[in-house]
């Protein structure tokens, strides 16, 4: 049975211990205290007992948690304890990894269980202050940051409604012909298309190894992660494999959202169906979500699901978008209906493309902005609406909003 977790936070540090010598979580407990902080407990093993839980789930509540565990006494079970504890906490609680060795195998192991800090023994008590000094000046940093872009999110209210597809076009529409730097970021856990849409199915690295990296990330490192299409849009994959669970805390995703926010005018997000935590996290980073549908009963059904749950989960009413997409005057169901049905208004409306669409995404070559169609003509009204604007926009701005929005 899954252990309730209370919403309530508990101000200030917490910090617990798994499989630590008594020496060594000594020393983790007198540079908790040194940093005014709580030291919540040891636990002995990899494998939690019953008693062990509500220790653990403190520090989760905790403004700033870190779990400090031990991978000498066996790396394969600290390995599945850091992502058990990461499972069942929701990413909120900060690893940290204690080894005697210094093994570029091991840390690279410890990082894919989830783990952010790497320490080395013997551990010093000055060793683990400035640890516990990092995490907090970061976290308390990340929540301070002012983003200078636009964090956009596209989310798929069933898989095939066309968000991938839309999120390309946007991205790449706003880099050319619009001139915006911008990136799209494709956080899908397994099986990313973005990358594969604009023909780049090869790339190295993707956004979650730039997550685990958040620690040391800046611009420097994103140069290394990201790929240049020939639009001008940047591209950060995610993974192209079935890699089974993929450990990242939440606080590590949202702080690297709100980096890549720091840097490009337009950060595109393409997230997998599902309102999972991670999807949750990133879409209280956004600026604007836009929800993909399509007119179809069954996409309509869950989209109605998805507007109720997202209004449960208290997401601001003025960043959700309602986009349909494949729409035609044709279509079994009107407008009129299906704003009937879903209690909000259709903002945005992407008229159907089946065959330029299709090739694009064959070729791995998006539909060129200088084709003369219904759904280009959409597109690049869409881009042109998120832009700054000017006293000769303003003037326009009636008319060119009541062609796009509803």
């Amino acid at each position: 049975m899954r252990p309730e977790i209370s919403n309530s936070v508990e101000s200030g540090l917490h910090v617990i211990t798994i499989c630590l010598n008594r020496e060594t979580a000594e020393k983790v407990k007198t540079a908790t205290l040194r940093e005014h902080g709580t030291f919540v407990g040891e636990l002995q093993g990899y494998s939690l007992r019953e008693g062990e839980l509500q220790a653990l789930l403190q520090t989760q509540n905790a403004e700033v948690s870190v779990c400090v565990i031990d991978f000498d006494q066996d790396r394969v079970l600290a390995g599945q304890a850091a992502n058990s504890i990461n499972r069942m906490l929701h990413g909120r609680t900060t690893l940290i990894a204690l080894s005697e060795k210094a093994d570029p195998n091991l840390i690279v192991e410890a990082m894919r269980a989830g783990c952010s800090e790497y320490l080395s023994k013997p551990l010093t008590v000055e060793q683990v202050c400035e640890s516990l000094t990092r995490l907090c000046g970061r976290i308390e940093g990340a929540r301070e940051v002012k983003t200078s872009g636009k964090t956009l999110v596209f989310l798929g209210c069933r898989g095939g409604a066309g968000a991938t597809t839309l999120a390309v076009h946007l991205g790449s529409y706003l880099a050319s012909p619009y001139g915006k730097k911008t990136l799209i970021v494709d956080q899908h856990q397994h099986l990313g298309h973005v990358a594969l849409y604009l023909g780049q199915d090869t790339l190295s690295y993707d956004f979650y190894e730039l997550v685990r990296n958040v620690a040391r990330l800046d611009q420097t490192l994103l140069a290394g992660f990201v790929a240049h299409h020939a639009s001008g849009v940047d591209i950060l994959p995610g993974p192209c494999a079935l890699n089974g669970h993929i450990n990242v805390s939440l606080d590590a995703v949202e702080r690297s959202i709100r980096f890549l926010a720091n840097v490009y005018e337009y950060a595109i997000v393409d997230c997998a169906p599902g309102l999972s935590d991670l999807n949750l996290a990133t879409i209280d980073c956004c600026d604007e979500l836009y929800l993909v549908a399509t007119p179809d009963v069954p996409s309509l059904r869950d989209l109605s699901k998805y507007l109720d749950r997202l209004a449960q989960c208290n997401v601001a009413p003025c960043k959700l978008k309602v986009v349909l997409n494949r729409y035609g005057s044709d279509s079994a169901v009107t407008l009129e209906q299906i704003e009937k049905a879903i209690r909000r208004p259709v903002s945005i409306t992407v008229p159907n493309s089946h065959a330029d669409l299709m090739r694009a995404m064959n070729t791995g070559t998006p539909v060129s902005p200088d084709r003369r169609t219904d759904f280009t003509t959409q597109m690049k009204k869409w881009a042109a609406s998120l832009l700054p604007l000017t006293p000769e926009m303003v003037a326009e701005e009636p008319k060119r909003r009541f062609s796009l929005w509803r």
